[in-house]
């Protein structure tokens, strides 16, 4: 266990030349949505490009979904909706959820709708991390974690994992992370970028660590609902002695195709729910009142499109693996949940090609968006530098087309050919 390079940013300027809080000059900037600017101001400069790098479905919002947005609008439900929290009737949609899908039983009071996981997450490590405290993360990581936790002076412990594990943290590794200074872990399964998915007997063992130690838990799985093969999304809320100590956070962004409505929502001990709410009143108020009722739609009407999304992903996962691993230098492992691929690129470190050397992730990636015009995520922004994040939410031509054009790029590079 050690900590990346990212946990200690260097390029902020000097604290006592700048009238700016320490909170923000000691964050980075979102990797994905770095990447995600980047590509769009290249799209709209002309420049033929692939874009594999959105963290969202490539299909629009279930029709049903819409007209009832449509409906709220037409029937008023235009103003503030009190409490801050979410509207009855979509807490107790979302109560209904749990039970259904993952046998877990909550009250509305224990259930907070926010404007997205993210901020979910966020009032979450606001209401449990004081300046000090450790919060424990496995890596490779959503961005948005580690910068989450140190906006509160906390520090997070990162747990590496590979692919030889799965890119999964054994209750060994956590049980050695544990301090006197460590609050709560957070992750996610299935994971965002590797797609890896916790087995049960995993989930036990690690539940068993964290139940010893009496920390809180931070379990976010908003991919439950895109799982592959013959795995099974099992909550860790679900295990003797964890409900009362996690908060488990999903939303309607990536199982809906709705990431631009801004919904996410949480489910944990009644005091912990109760203090984020009263963050929320303080930040955002409620979750815009018309999303609030399409994911209601969601949540409670056909399901028929989320099915159809998860099959579709899967035979693009399928094709992405196969044509990755057929490139020289790069291995590939096959995710069984999310909709992202995470190889290892690093193979290429060292190689040239002209004048360009690549040293990196970083400088693979902007190999790959010059010379293949094809945009991915560099790893390094999870915690991660061997690997590039590619979204597999796009359409199957495309994926074809951006994978002919990587390999055409890197087969010299490879091979140690000039290409020029």
């Amino acid at each position: 266990m050690r900590n990346t390079p990212r946990d200690t940013p260097t390029d902020t300027e000097p604290l006592s030349t700048t009238p700016f809080s320490n909170r923000a000059l000691n964050i980075h900037e979102s990797a994905t949505g770095t990447a995600f600017v980047r590509a769009g101001e290249l799209k709209r400069q002309g420049v033929d490009l692939i874009s594999l790098v959105a963290g969202e479905p490539d299909f629009d919002t279930p029709q049903n979904i819409k007209d009832a947005a449509i409906q709220a609008i037409a029937s008023g439900k235009t103003k503030y909706t009190m409490p801050a929290s979410g509207i009855p009737e979509l807490k107790e949609a979302i109560c209904n959820k749990f039970h259904r899908d993952n046998g877990l039983s909550y009250n509305t009071d224990q259930i907070i709708v926010t404007c997205g996981a993210k901020q979910t997450i966020f009032d979450a490590i606001v209401v449990l991390i004081n300046p000090g405290d450790e919060a424990i993360i496995p890596a490779p990581y959503w961005v948005s974690y580690t910068d989450q936790v140190r906006l509160m002076d906390g520090h997070p412990v990162i747990v590496e994992t590979d692919a030889a594990s799965g890119f999964r943290m054994t209750a060994e590794q956590l049980q050695k992370a544990l301090t006197p200074k460590t609050k709560l872990v957070l992750f996610n399964s299935p994971c965002n970028p590797t797609g890896a998915v916790y087995s049960e007997s995993e989930l036990q063992d690690l539940a068993r660590v964290i139940a010893d130690a009496g920390i809180y838990v931070i379990s976010d799985e908003i991919y439950e609902k895109l799982i592959y093969d013959d795995e099974i999304h099992i909550s860790i809320a679900s295990y003797p002695g964890l409900q009362e100590r996690t908060l488990v956070v999903n939303g309607l962004s990536k199982a809906y195709a709705m990431t631009g409505w801004r919904v996410g929502y949480g489910a944990g001990p009644p005091d912990l729910i109760r203090l984020m709410a009263k963050i929320q009143s303080q930040e955002t108020t409620n979750t815009c009142s018309i999303s609030q009722y399409a994911a209601l739609e969601a949540l409670t009407g056909p399901q028929e499109s989320v099915e159809h999304m998860r099959q579709t992903f899967c035979k693009r996962r399928d094709l992405m693996v196969e044509r990755l691993q057929a490139i020289p230098g790069i291995t590939c492992s096959k995710p069984a949940g999310a909709f992202y691929v995470f190889p290892d690129i690093s193979a290429y470190f060292g190689k040239s090609s002209g004048d360009r050397q690549i040293s990196n992730d970083l400088d693979l990636n902007d190999f790959l968006l010059d010379k293949a015009r094809v945009a991915g995520v560099p790893g390094s922004g999870f915690g991660a530098p061997n690997y590039i994040r590619f979204s597999y939410a796009a359409r199957i031509d495309q994926i074809q087309q951006a994978l002919d054009q990587i390999e055409q790029a890197l087969s010299p590079l490879y091979e140690g050919r000039p290409n020029l």
